[in-house]
């Protein structure tokens, strides 16, 4: 009998079956003398956000607009400038995937396995049922929505009318994290991490695959020691991926062979960035570390947010920042870890990364609170 069990990370420990409890306290924040000047352009309420569960509903921008959703389905659009409101949609579900789309379509996945499609407006096109919840957004490839669910599946559906195209099937594990890597959509094909810590790379159009190898190779006596899922933000570079695993490594790998470039034990399940020829990865401790990108030596390493439940590094105007589980914004130097500034939100916390755009920093809380922030006087 094939089962399923999730592993939710909340305050940054892990709950298995009492298996194991590992809630060491978050570090205090440091004092530190703040060299950058970090303004406020604009909040938002945009609903009820998703309270205490963890679901990463990751927002959509586009060309003048940002698109987010709340957990019980009210999807709102918001002027990129102003924070304006332009318009709002309630779908009467409970959300799982976030926003995905493009300035015509967006996509929205529901906790029970409905895959949702409206016009760039807000207005319902259609709506259809996928095998199981999809926890990260869909996206639109040409006539294409991809989509992964929980039960192991990557499917194409037909943006027209939602019927499947092809589906691509794998087992998960019996122990998992909760959360699923979003599949990353370049030169006509799909690669996409999975639960068992192998990256499979997809044709686009039929789903055949072209290669799958493994970024970690599952280890240990018990399923908790085994877990080696791929949940973060992969990111490619040219001809170069860049993902990585939970208990397991980070890799760089040439997508045109299939081979890999390097390789490196280092346990994250939030992702990679990449900039200024460095990748930048916040640790499952919270340590966050700066590699070089050509082959994965250690640049530096910030210790100083241990436990603090924060985001993935996220790279805007020559800095870095992150989020954390008490609604800070910490930015730091890339070039050697140092604080720069920390700005506070709504204190609700934050789940899902900031997101950089056009230099402005935008960001949704727990609570529902999108903010947008800019660097001035850069020193």
């Amino acid at each position: 009998m094939n089962r399923f069990i999730v592993l939710f990370l909340s305050a940054l420990s892990l709950y298995a079956c009492g298996e194991t409890d590992n809630s060491e306290p978050p570090a205090e924040l440091v004092e530190f003398e703040q060299t950058l000047n970090i303004e406020s352009l604009w909040s938002v309420d945009t609903g009820s956000g998703v309270e205490q569960l963890f679901v990463k509903l990751i927002p959509l921008i586009l060309e003048d607009r940002i698109i987010v959703t709340d957990r019980n389905g009210d999807v709102s659009a918001y002027n990129l400038e102003t924070g304006d409101e332009l318009w709002q949609t309630e779908l009467d579900t409970i959300i799982s995937g976030g926003v995905g789309g493009n300035n015509d379509h967006l996509v929205l996945t529901s906790r029970n396995g409905h895959v949702i499609l409206l016009d760039g407006k807000g207005k319902l096109i259609w709506k259809v049922d996928a095998s199981s919840e999809v926890l990260m957004p869909a996206q639109i490839a040409g006539q294409l929505i991809i989509i992964r669910s929980v039960d192991g599946r990557i499917s194409a559906l037909s943006l027209e009318d939602g019927s499947e195209k092809w589906t691509y099937k794998r087992d998960v594990p019996a122990l998992s994290l909760r959360g699923n890597s979003s599949p990353i959509i370049k030169q006509g094909y799909i690669f996409n991490g999975l639960d068992n810590g192998r990256l499979v790379t997809l044709d686009l159009l039929d789903g055949r695959v072209v290669f799958d190898i493994a970024v970690a190779s599952p280890s240990g006596r018990s399923e908790l020691e085994r877990l080696a899922d791929i949940d973060g933000h992969g990111v490619i570079k040219k001809d170069t991926l860049y993902i990585s695993s939970y208990q397991g490594r980070i890799v760089s790998i040439d997508i045109r062979r299939g081979q890999f470039n390097w390789s490196r034990k280092l346990s994250t399940y939030s992702g990679v960035e990449h900039a200024t020829s460095s990748l930048f990865i916040s640790d499952d401790k919270d340590f966050i570390w700066a590699l070089d990108a050509s082959n994965g030596a250690t640049l530096w390493k910030q210790e100083k947010l241990k436990a603090r439940q924060i985001t993935r590094p996220v790279s805007i105007k020559n800095t870095l920042v992150v989020g954390d589980y008490e609604g800070y914004l910490h930015w730091l130097s890339p070039f050697d870890g140092h604080f720069l500034a920390r700005v506070d939100t709504d204190g609700s916390g934050i789940l899902v990364p900031p997101i950089e755009h056009n230099g402005r920093l935008y960001v949704v809380t727990r609570d529902g609170e999108l903010s947008a922030w800019s660097i001035q006087d850069e020193q």
